[in-house]
């Protein structure tokens, strides 16, 4: 036991992590994302690859998970329940944000007939923290908590143009793009691009990269100190009643929100 909380102090130093940082918490939070991030229900070796951690660490995390009811099993696999949906809840309220957020979508979605979000950076994804889509157009599984690459996406290009330049291009290295359709763009120099245009515009908009049929707009959400919060979303079904006249329009109703929220984001 000695030596393997010697060996357990020497990672922790070597990471830079210090004497207080809790691998177990570490280890759980990591299971948990990785829950989070994939579309079957996993199985232990799955996690256990997945988060490179020893499979009998992966088992007493689920276990503990599965008993205080943030995860269930169906007997091999599993999965994460609504309850962790708190950890997103506690989030918003600390700031009094889904009072505010959530309505600002519902409005806008409302006045345009389209579908709306508020997206948060994290790490390489925006996180979907707020959301709301006429039923007429339901097309994609989409809801608060949902996650999607930042590269190939209005809000992503966005946020990531808050990034300084070192950030930015740590992030472009470690990036791999993936093609979400047979439009998004893979090139890390015509993204670096657009998302520098983004950063000069104020806004980013995008047509058929992440989902074919679709142009969004997105604005950045900054709070009354001047930081950034995330981004507010506009997301538009291309139909033939969507004019360029009547897109512009959209686009202009969404830099209004979002500057109005500017006040109400502490």
């Amino acid at each position: 036991m000695t030596k393997l909380r010697a060996e357990d102090t020497e990672r922790r130093q070597a990471a830079g992590r210090g004497p207080d940082f809790l691998e177990v918490l570490s280890r759980s939070l990591s299971v948990i994302e990785t829950l989070g991030n994939h579309r079957e229900p996993p199985t232990i070796s799955d996690l256990a690859r997945a988060t490179d951690l020893p499979k009998p660490s992966v088992r007493r995390i689920l276990h503990t998970l599965t008993t205080l009811g943030y995860a269930e099993t169906s007997g091999r696999t599993f999965r994460l329940t609504p309850k962790v949906v708190r950890f997103a809840t506690s989030y918003l309220a600390s700031g009094g944000h889904a009072q505010v957020l959530q309505p600002a979508c519902e409005e806008l979605s409302r006045i345009t007939g389209q579908s709306c979000l508020v997206g948060v950076l994290d790490g390489a994804e925006v996180l979907v923290v707020a959301y709301t889509m006429p039923e007429q157009l339901m097309s994609r599984s989409l809801g608060v908590g949902t996650r999607f690459p930042a590269y190939c996406t209005a809000a992503g290009r966005v946020l990531l143009g808050q990034k300084t330049e070192n950030e930015l291009t740590s992030y472009l290295a470690k990036l791999k793009p993936v093609a979400q359709t047979e439009a998004t763009q893979t090139d890390k120099a015509v993204i670096k691009s657009e998302i520098m245009a983004a950063r000069k515009r104020g806004y980013s908009v995008m047509e058929d990269e992440f989902v074919m049929g679709w142009r969004t707009v997105a604005f950045p959400l900054y709070r009354h100190d001047g930081s950034i919060f995330g981004t507010l979303n506009l997301n538009c079904k291309k139909s033939p009643t969507l004019t360029n006249d009547e897109f512009d329009r959209f686009v202009g109703l969404c830099g209004r929100k979002a500057e109005s929220l500017k006040s109400l984001l502490i």
